[in-house]
């Protein structure tokens, strides 16, 4: 077993730690920050997929957020950091090369909640309020991080609009059960994702809102391991311009079938059907038919935490099955340069 597939392998215990690392009483802090009016959240690579994320979040609980890289608000966005009620700043090592220069930049009369996996980290010492990510320790693509950052951003979202909540934590953890399902049956999902996607150097990853997250993630880890581009977008700049692309020589991964915009992506799907195009549809982490998915189980907004699972391992299979090195060519697990 590489370490990647390990790492993906621990994420459902890592979900666990979290929520009982959250039930402590010590990590009830940020309850009493009043509820924002604005936020602005940031951060780099999965870290700022998480941010997009949760701006969608907080957005559907009432929120005004927007989610900038923290590279962008280094060179050209730093007025938006005037106005602001707070910033969430996530971090997986807490020292990325833009975090250090970024924490400079914000007043120390703006609040600051820092999500980082880095407990002695630049960002954690300067953090108002420190939601730990509690995933252990990570040496290949963001897996239990990435996971555990929503996770942590989710019970960040649900106190600010309705407080602490048991019941909020026991969503993390079904959760975390789902993805134990997932994992378990893992080796049938990316065998049929290795055969359908496998032979295809276009692949597109798209959906709406939320779900442009999960397709960020897939499409960077599939450059990050399987060494191949991909490419992630919502699916209204789909229709707006790529779509010229799809034929039967590419792949789509569609993203939120039986959700708010079911209608757009069943629309999509047999659209893409006409033009030959092999079509996929991941529903809270389940390979589903577009036009007719499954009831959903959880919030969607929860779901990217469970559709993400299937896009780890079908990665990591198809890197064995084509024999490519486990390991990063160019980059290291906390980047360095700007």
């Amino acid at each position: 077993m590489n370490a990647f597939q390990a790492e993906i392998a621990q994420q459902p215990a890592a979900l666990r730690d979290l929520v009982d690392r959250y039930s402590a009483a010590d990590l009830r802090t940020p309850a009493g920050l009043p509820r924002p009016r604005r936020v602005l959240l940031t951060g780099m690579g999965a870290s700022f997929h998480s941010a997009l994320w949760a701006s969608h979040l907080l957005q559907a609980r009432g929120i005004w957020a927007i989610a900038v890289e923290a590279s962008e608000l280094l060179h050209f966005s730093r007025l938006l950091l005037e106005g602001m009620d707070c910033v969430v700043a996530i971090s997986q090592s807490g020292r990325s090369a833009e975090m250090e220069p970024l924490l400079d930049l914000i007043p120390p009369t703006l609040p600051l909640i820092a999500v980082t996996n880095g407990s002695d980290s630049p960002l954690a010492r300067r953090g108002d309020v420190v939601l730990p990510i509690v995933a252990g320790s990570e040496s290949t693509v963001a897996t239990k991080t990435y996971l555990n950052t929503l996770a942590a951003l989710w019970l960040l979202g649900q106190m600010w609009d309705h407080g602490e909540r048991p019941d909020d934590r026991a969503a993390i953890t079904a959760l975390a059960a789902a993805v134990e399902h997932l994992l378990a049956n893992a080796e049938r999902s990316s065998e049929i994702l290795c055969d359908r996607l496998g032979p295809f150097e276009r692949i597109f990853f798209v959906g709406h809102g939320p779900h442009v997250a999960t397709a960020r993630q897939g499409a960077m880890m599939m450059g990050e391991w399987l060494k191949r581009p991909a490419v992630a977008a919502g699916i209204g700049a789909f229709r707006h311009g790529l779509i010229e692309i799809a034929d039967e020589r590419c792949a789509v991964v569609l993203l939120g079938a039986g959700g708010k915009t079911a209608t757009s992506v069943d629309a999509l799907a047999s659209e893409l059907a006409s033009y030959g195009t092999t079509v996929l549809s991941i529903v809270e982490g389940r390979l589903e038919d577009p036009r007719h998915p499954s009831p959903r189980r959880f919030d969607e907004l929860l779901s990217p935490i469970l559709d993400v699972v299937p896009m780890q391992t079908f990665i990591e299979a198809l890197a064995r099955r084509l024999e490519i090195a486990p390991q990063f060519r160019r980059i290291a697990k906390v980047i360095t340069c700007i």
